[in-house]
C-alpha cells in the first residue's frame, strides 16, 4: 500500500515539474525573438536581467542598431486591449470578462532606465511595447509604440530616428549588456519571487 503511495507522489512530481517548463517558455516572447532575429543590421539581446540599488530589472528583449537601443516588453495577451500613456493599469477584456494588468509602458520605462544606467548614455533609447497577434489593440492613447507581432519588422526598418549610433558604440553597448547580465539562477528566482508578491 505504502509503495503505491510512494510511486503515485512520484509521478505526481514528475508531471508538476514537466508542467512548470512548459509554463516557463513565454510563447509570446519566443515569437517575438524570432521576428527580431531576422531584422538585418541590429544586435539582439533576450532575456536580460540587470542589477538595480532596489533589486533587478529583467527585460524581454535589446535591439541594437544604429537607429538606436530599443528596450521591448512583450505581452502574450488575448482578447481587447485597452489603455493610456500614463494610466497605472491597462484592461483587457475577453468577451464581457475584464482584467486590470499593470500599464506596460510603466513597467518598460523602468527597463529603459535600468539599462540607461549600465550604459552610461543619455537618449538613445526607444521603448516599445509588443503584444502578440491575438490580441485586439482598440483605443489606445499613447505617444510610446505599442503595436502587434505582425507589424513589428516593419515598424523597426521603418522608424525614423534622430539617433545615429556608429558601429564602435553599437559594439561597446553590446558588450556593456552582454557583461552587465545576470545569469545566476538564484538572483532569476529572487526576481520572480520578488514579482509575484507585488502582484
Amino acid at each position: 500500500m505504502n509503495i503505491i503511495i510512494i510511486a503515485i507522489v512520484v509521478v505526481l512530481i514528475i508531471v508538476l515539474l514537466k508542467k512548470r517548463k512548459v509554463k516557463d517558455i513565454n510563447l509570446g516572447e519566443e515569437e517575438v525573438k524570432k521576428v527580431l532575429s531576422k531584422i538585418s543590421g541590429y544586435k539582439l539581446l533576450n532575456d536580460i536581467m540587470i542589477r538595480k540599488e532596489n533589486g533587478t530589472s529583467q527585460i524581454d528583449h535589446i535591439l541594437v542598431g544604429k537607429k538606436g537601443v530599443f528596450v521591448i516588453e512583450t505581452k502574450d495577451y488575448s482578447g481587447t486591449i485597452r489603455g493610456e500613456e500614463y494610466s497605472k493599469y491597462w484592461t483587457q477584456s475577453i468577451n464581457k470578462r475584464k482584467n486590470h494588468f499593470y500599464n506596460p509602458i510603466r513597467q518598460n520605462y523602468g527597463h529603459v532606465k535600468s539599462v540607461e544606467k549600465l550604459i552610461k548614455e543619455k537618449d538613445i533609447y526607444i521603448s516599445l511595447i509588443v503584444f502578440t497577434n491575438k490580441s485586439k489593440l482598440k483605443g489606445l492613447k499613447t505617444e510610446t509604440p505599442v503595436i502587434q507581432v505582425k507589424k513589428l519588422k516593419k515598424f523597426i526598418r521603418k522608424y525614423k530616428s534622430n539617433i545615429k549610433l556608429s558601429n564602435d558604440q553599437i559594439e561597446d553597448i553590446y558588450k556593456s549588456l552582454k557583461r552587465g547580465n545576470v545569469q545566476s539562477s538564484r538572483a532569476r528566482r529572487k526576481h520572480v519571487k520578488r514579482i509575484i508578491k507585488n502582484i
